[in-house]
């Protein structure tokens, strides 16, 4: 797999993203959530996505613990989550829309 810098990563899922009709307010949502993710990236001098750092984001924004993972997760958690598309999105360019430990 050839990695691909994160701005352009998000710049790729977003496209896809509105290609699939998502609204307006859940694509502000995640444009929130990606600013966040690109800052994130920058303290830590990450260049790329990965599994490690969007699980280091996670657990440092948002409390949701690597461990936790294995539960059930609270639908407010399971949304942040969602960044996992991302990591989906530059392995396979798709995006996965069912839902994460339910």
């Amino acid at each position: 797999m050839q990695k691909q810098p994160l701005t352009e990563l998000l710049n790729e899922l977003e496209q896809e993203l509105v290609r699939l009709g998502y609204t307006e307010g859940s694509m502000k949502f995640y444009r929130r959530r990606w600013r966040m993710l690109l800052q994130f990236a920058q303290e830590k001098g990450e260049i790329y996505f990965s599994e490690r750092l969007g699980i280091e984001f996670v657990e440092t924004h948002f409390h949701i613990l690597e461990k936790d993972f294995e539960r059930t997760l609270l639908q407010r958690e399971t949304q942040e989550l969602r960044l996992s598309d991302d990591w989906d999105f530059q392995l396979y360019h798709t995006v996965y829309a069912g839902i994460i430990n339910t």
